[in-house]
């Protein structure tokens, strides 16, 4: 057994097939996701938890730089296979060691540990390995998992069981949905993927978030899309497209990661439409389930928990650890100076967002 650190493509295509098979994985694991941030200017690496050459366990890192400062940040994980789960420590001793070698102030990881009965999490566990390091995080410029907002798709035989296993609220809005003559296309063209995610940017302008620049993401979503890893989804009425909608294959579910709709009267509903579609998607490639995933403005987070069967939180999982304390109180001075003077560094700023 050995723990090895690599960027080689024949590692990632096997990394991204462990991925992919183990229930308590997430996107945030995926190669293509962590290399997106090279745009950055950041690195990334993949350690990888080895028995006789097949890949166990592990989880993904990227570096985050700006000035002379680095922090080493675990979005998700670590992770093993069902039978190597006590080797989560010693995975987990890595990143503080591995933090230290190459030169970082500060690294943190997001364990998915939780007290529900879900395949996707962790139980609540202690490991000697967190002995070190302390609660929450302290650096919050990369996105790291905090939990998942589930529905279940399986157990059904029919889509009308499927249908009628949501409240009677959702229901009505699924078949309003249904009835506006909405078409569905699995957009692969670059020239369409980015006409869906130019309206993903619209909206995100107009409700006050942040989304990547499409300079900045193409070549990652169009790499996705193209190795069945994400579904760029359109809702599309006599030609004209009204809503869009990404989706990202990981851990034997999907997970919503960002969308937009048209807002105009009528409405055609094309987020309850595309939410629905992604969902019965995940049924019909009998996966586990959906993430329709936490956060976004008290609309969203009401649309998205009347879908859900229930909200996960890792808040138990979130550990950091201070490499080099020095750099780390610079690092928070220059934090604190940045905040009070957003316009000249907004563009330093933007290298740390998601």
């Amino acid at each position: 057994m050995e723990i090895i650190f690599t960027t080689e493509q024949v590692w990632l295509q096997k990394w991204d097939d462990f991925v992919g098979q183990q229930n308590v994985a997430n996107h945030l694991l995926l190669s293509a996701w962590n290399r997106s941030f090279t745009s950055y200017g950041f690195d990334y690496e993949v350690a990888l938890l080895v028995d006789k050459e097949i890949i166990v366990g592990g989880f993904t890192a990227v570096i985050a730089k700006a000035a002379f400062f680095k922090f080493y940040i675990v979005p998700f994980g670590p992770i093993t296979d069902q039978d190597h789960t006590q080797h989560i420590t010693d995975l987990l001793a890595k990143v503080s060691e591995r933090a230290k070698a190459l030169g970082c102030c500060y690294a943190h990881v997001s364990l998915p540990l939780s007290d529900s009965i879900n395949p996707h999490v962790y139980p609540v566990t202690e490991f000697p390995a967190l002995a070190s390091a302390k609660k929450r995080h302290r650096f919050k410029y990369v996105y790291s998992a905090y939990g998942i907002n589930w529905k279940s798709v399986q157990g059904y035989e029919t889509e009308e069981d499927f249908i009628n296993s949501f409240r009677a609220s959702v229901r009505r809005y699924i078949r309003s949905a249904q009835r506006k003559g909405l078409e569905l296309r699995f957009l692969e063209e670059e020239k369409a993927i980015k006409t869906a995610y130019d309206l993903c940017l619209e909206n995100a302008a107009t409700n006050g978030y942040a989304l990547r620049s499409w300079s900045a993401f193409k070549d990652t979503l169009l790499s996705m899309i193209q190795k069945k890893q994400a579904h760029f989804m359109g809702a599309f009425h006599e030609g004209n497209i009204k809503g869009a909608s990404l989706i990202i294959k990981a851990g034997n579910h999907y997970t919503y990661i960002l969308g937009g709709t048209k807002k105009e009267k009528p409405d055609f509903l094309a987020g309850h439409f595309l939410h629905f579609e992604a969902m019965r998607l995940a049924w019909q490639e009998n996966l586990s389930g959906y993430n329709i995933s936490l956060g976004g403005s008290k609309g969203v987070i009401s649309l998205k928990s009347s879908y859900a069967d229930e909200q996960i939180y890792f808040d138990q999982g979130k550990y950091h650890w201070i490499v080099r304390p020095t750099y780390f109180k610079a690092y928070l001075f220059f934090e604190k100076y940045l905040k009070k003077h957003k316009k000249p560094i907004a563009k330093v700023l933007t290298f740390f967002k998601r």
